[in-house]
């Protein structure tokens, strides 16, 4: 992918500024979509401490050079890169809620607590965007990462090949930024990371012999609807209680 980049950069974009995130070329935004990739998709597993835990598909377009391209002998067609879009699947679920021992969830986990130890930026003029603002306002003040079933079932927080968490979390916020994304909606993709570790954290009460409810004065459980936009009702009726549709019935069970 960076050769082809390579191949088909436009000459007026290799003398951007690099320190410009929004001077940045389209093969250059293209590139900086590996950090944030990693960060939700690669963990450390047994073997490999940045090991890929998903299959993705790129596909990159080109546009011809002077409306076609051209070929001439021991060349390669003339265009230029003006886009990528990018696929995912097989993304391994279970992880999510169980890690072997010497294993970790996916970084960007972890990656988040690195906010709590970071200072503010004095040229960030809205305060929601600060690191100190995020960290209080997603609930992880009080809380260190053995304290969520989410991530500490295996006991394991950090990378033996000795990359910092804070590292690789700064390269993944400039990696946001440079693609486009506003700082309201990075703040909103940490909000939603942020409340399946809250989420994981949920305990369940019976009622009767066979159903159950959510306890509602579980700390964790104010985070997660605070961070979702949702209401503690409805987020017990989707987990407490299904629906079966027979005959274009429908019949309630708990």
């Amino acid at each position: 992918m960076a050769y082809l980049s390579k191949l088909s950069e436009n000459p007026a974009s290799s003398n951007d500024n690099d320190d410009d995130d929004n001077d940045m070329s389209i093969e250059k935004r293209i590139l900086e979509s590996n950090p944030v990739m990693e960060s939700f998709g690669n963990a450390r597993t047994i073997r490999n401490d940045n090991s890929s835990r998903f299959g993705k598909y790129i596909e990159m377009k080109f546009q011809s050079k002077g409306g076609r391209a051209t070929m001439t002998p021991n060349s390669v067609p003339s265009a230029t890169l003006v886009g990528a879009s990018i696929e995912t699947y097989l993304l391994e679920k279970v992880r999510l809620v169980h890690q072997s021992p010497g294993e970790r969830n996916y970084h960007i986990f972890y990656e988040l607590f690195s906010m709590k130890y970071e200072e503010d930026d004095d040229d960030e003029k809205e305060q929601a965007n600060q690191p100190s603002a995020i960290v209080e306002k997603i609930g992880l003040l009080d809380y260190d990462m053995e304290d969520f079933t989410l991530i500490n079932t295996s006991d394991t927080y950090d990378r033996r090949d000795g990359v910092p968490d804070e590292e690789t979390f700064g390269d993944m916020k400039r990696a946001m930024s440079i693609m486009g994304f506003a700082p309201s909606e990075v703040r909103a993709v940490f909000e939603v990371t942020t409340a399946l570790l809250h989420a994981s954290n949920l305990t369940f009460e019976l009622i009767g012999e066979v159903e159950c409810a959510l306890v509602m004065d579980n700390p964790h459980l104010e985070y997660v609807v605070d961070l979702l936009g949702i209401t503690k009702e409805g987020l017990n009726q989707a987990l407490c209680y299904y629906e079966i549709t027979i005959g274009g019935i429908g019949k309630k069970g708990g």
